[in-house]
């Protein structure tokens, strides 16, 4: 039972950091960013590259650093999309935000099949780094206690920012009423930049974290993006709390399907999403949609 618990946990903690990204952006910005599961799949790619580099298969300390890395170069490269690409939308209709980030996607796809090739790539080394450790009588690795303890603590820091600091009330304050803020003195650009730059962070840390544990292929992007997409439509969008309520219920339902019902494990999940739709259209946190 404690394993069942520990993978829910795991599951849930990568799931909340790209849910997380996706839901800040949405959530200040409005933009529906479909790039977002590309920039996990960047994570991932760049964290094996860094490894690489940095001797990150021999030595844990340079494996966090290499993850860390990763996860910057990826918080640029979003950065790079916001600033050449996603901020002449912000006042379109959101077909074209959704238009310009899928065919976003299709180029990031590229680019990434040019750099790393068309083979999976692994970097289990790392996973064994640190060895497992024995609970009730099973061996689990140590590594999927890191990814939890590091996906909490990025929660925690991330509370910590929107709601005991003032660059956490001024991103709170454009995210309630853009006009208002602006006519404040508030940077609205700024804010935007920085909102994007933290939101794709968080997806590259994502896919930094579980590419020991998950390996590097071509396609992940879609599968985590659906994953994310049904967290925060659960939770509400635009609600990092209730992408994080979001993540340990999706955690739990794979963790229980795995185990009992591992044929309608997938279905189980969307079965869940499906009565909380029905319960609350705007999900868990998320506002009221005024029709």
């Amino acid at each position: 039972m404690l394993i069942y618990i520990l993978n829910a946990l795991l599951y849930a903690s990568y799931l909340f950091l790209i849910a997380a990204g996706l839901s800040l952006i949405f959530g200040v910005m409005g933009i529906i960013n479909l790039t977002h599961g590309c920039l996990f799949m960047l994570g991932a790619y760049t964290a094996i590259t860094m490894f690489k580099l940095l001797g990150g298969f021999e030595s844990f300390p340079m494996a966090l650093l290499s993850i860390f890395i990763a996860s910057l170069i990826v918080g640029v490269v979003g950065l790079a999309l916001e600033r050449f690409f996603i901020c002449h939308i912000y006042e379109r209709e959101d077909t074209y935000q959704l238009l310009l980030t899928y065919g976003l996607v299709f180029i990031l796809e590229d680019i990434v099949r040019l750099k790393w090739g068309f083979q999976p790539l692994y970097a289990h080394p790392v996973y064994k780094l640190l060895g497992s450790i024995n609970i009730g009588g099973v061996f689990y690795p140590v590594y999927n206690f890191i990814v939890i303890i590091g996906s909490w603590l990025v929660a925690l820091m991330l509370w910590f920012l929107l709601f005991k600091t003032k660059v956490g009330k001024i991103i709170r304050a454009t995210s309630m009423d853009r006009e208002m803020a602006s006519a404040i003195g508030v940077n609205i650009r700024n804010v935007y930049i920085s909102t994007f730059l933290f939101g794709s962070i968080l997806g590259g840390l994502s896919g930094a974290l579980m590419v020991p544990i998950a390996g590097a292929v071509l396609g992940m992007d879609v599968d985590v993006l659906i994953e994310a997409f049904v967290v925060i439509v659960i939770g509400g969008l635009g609600s990092i709390k209730g992408a994080l309520l979001g993540a340990i219920i999706v955690g739990a339902m794979h963790s229980i399907g795995i185990a009992l019902f591992p044929e309608i494990e997938l279905a189980l999940i969307y079965l869940i999403m499906a009565i909380i739709l029905v319960i609350r259209p705007q999900g868990l946190f998320g506002k009221k949609l005024m029709r």
